[in-house]
């Protein structure tokens, strides 16, 4: 804390007339707007955004940062970020590189005004694991709280990669060339079985709400919140999302992370009402053994019986809700629906049955547009990976989900 010290009448006068310019300043200078009355509560958040804006989301960067700024409300929720820009895709003038900024209140939608906190400089790899790592135990020795959130900010592509041969991944760091591996996520969110778990994780990211990206997650967060499909640019509008935590600091995270999808949804029909491609949803990752479970009962079913429904079973896969440029993401709940309409078949039935009832148990929030015209009408909340016969890609047995299921082995043989 900086030392009182005695200020001349001349001194004062210079303040005077430099407050204004200083006001004007921005970009990491704090903002001289008071905040508002804080919400009520009395446990401590710590929010950590991971913003790797180095690729062609930097636009969406700013406006995504004036959201927090503007609600920043209550002192008990603490937002820090880690925000990368390059040259190549920040505005003319803006400062690139790696920064740390402690969000502050401020109503200036144009103009970031929080804290900077620590200039990285230049080269910093934002698609590293061990970049993630630190900042997570950075961010915890700066912010201690009594809950943890991660959001992960930047390109997505579920258990692939946007490069086939780079492996699933996240957080795509296109000036060095970079990705954060899925299943480098539990050593990078939690290193050991002492850190804490995360409360909430949130995928503003494309495509990410996967069972294969959430099993491999299900350690690290108790609750896991992201899009079966590829949001808009303009992601997460956090004014929005983050309102209820600054409402009421003890706000449960389920019940937090089960306001997400409905908040989201909500706030993208009212001012992007054109788009039809708006899903999201929570998961309990506590119930996602039994997900698994109940899915490797009904791959040992489709393995017996898949010479007897060939054509049904190709037809529910070709038929169920697939997402972007990934036609082989299929939504999980619906792939089951189809089985049970196309095969009739008492024995899937009941497999498919116990499935849907895990997933019931595991999805405690979902929503996703519905509207006539809608691009997405049949997302329940996770999506599996399930491509055409013979386009199996066999690293997708490295995953968790395929060494804990026999799910890898029925797609080597399904028609």
């Amino acid at each position: 804390m900086m030392k009182r010290v005695p200020v001349s009448v001349f001194g004062i006068l210079m303040v005077c007339l430099l407050l204004p310019l200083l006001a004007g300043c921005g970009g990491g200078k704090a903002s001289p707007i008071n905040p508002p009355p804080g919400g009520r509560g009395t446990l401590k958040w710590t929010v950590m955004v991971f913003m790797n804006a180095a690729n062609d989301l930097d636009d969406y960067s700013e406006l995504n940062i004036n959201q927090m700024e503007q609600i920043q409300t209550n002192p008990n929720v603490r937002v820090v970020v880690q925000w990368k820009r390059t040259a190549r895709y920040a505005p003319a003038g803006s400062w690139t590189g790696t920064r740390r900024y402690l969000i502050q209140y401020d109503t200036d939608t144009q103009r970031v005004n929080s804290r900077l906190l620590q200039d990285m400089g230049e080269g910093i790899d934002m698609g590293s694991a061990h970049t993630l790592r630190e900042f997570i135990r950075w961010a915890r020795a700066n912010y201690p709280a009594d809950r943890y959130a991660l959001v992960i900010w930047n390109h997505g592509s579920g258990w692939r990669s946007r490069a086939a041969f780079r492996g699933r991944a996240v957080s795509f760091d296109d000036e060095l060339g970079t990705s954060i591996k899925i299943w480098e996520l539990p050593t990078a969110a939690r290193p050991t079985s002492a850190d804490p778990v995360m409360d909430v994780l949130l995928f503003d990211a494309s495509l990410m709400q996967m069972l294969e990206v959430a099993y491999e997650c299900r350690n690290i967060a108790r609750f896991i919140v992201g899009s079966e499909e590829s949001p808009p640019g303009e992601g997460y509008p956090y004014h929005e999302i983050l309102k209820p935590l600054m409402d009421n600091s003890d706000i449960a995270p389920a019940q937090w992370a089960g306001a997400i999808p409905n908040i989201y949804v909500n706030w993208y029909h009212a001012n992007f009402p054109s788009y039809r491609n708006i899903t999201q949803s929570a998961v309990d990752a506590s119930r996602l053994d039994a997900v698994a479970n109940a899915l490797d009962g009904l791959a040992g079913s489709l393995l017996t019986k898949r010479t007897l429904y060939a054509v049904s079973l190709a037809r529910a896969r070709q038929d169920a809700q697939n997402y972007s440029t990934y036609p082989e993401y299929r939504d999980l709940w619906h792939v089951g629906t189809l089985i049970k309409q196309y095969t009739n078949d008492p024995e899937l039935t009941q497999h498919v049955n116990a499935l849907q009832y895990a997933l019931e148990q595991a999805i405690i929030a979902n929503n996703r547009d519905t509207r006539a015209g809608s691009r997405v009408f049949h997302s329940y909340g996770l999506s599996i990976y399930y491509p055409d016969s013979g386009s199996y890609l066999g690293r997708y047995s490295n995953t968790a989900l395929a060494r804990a299921t026999s799910w890898d082995e029925w797609l080597q043989v399904a028609p």
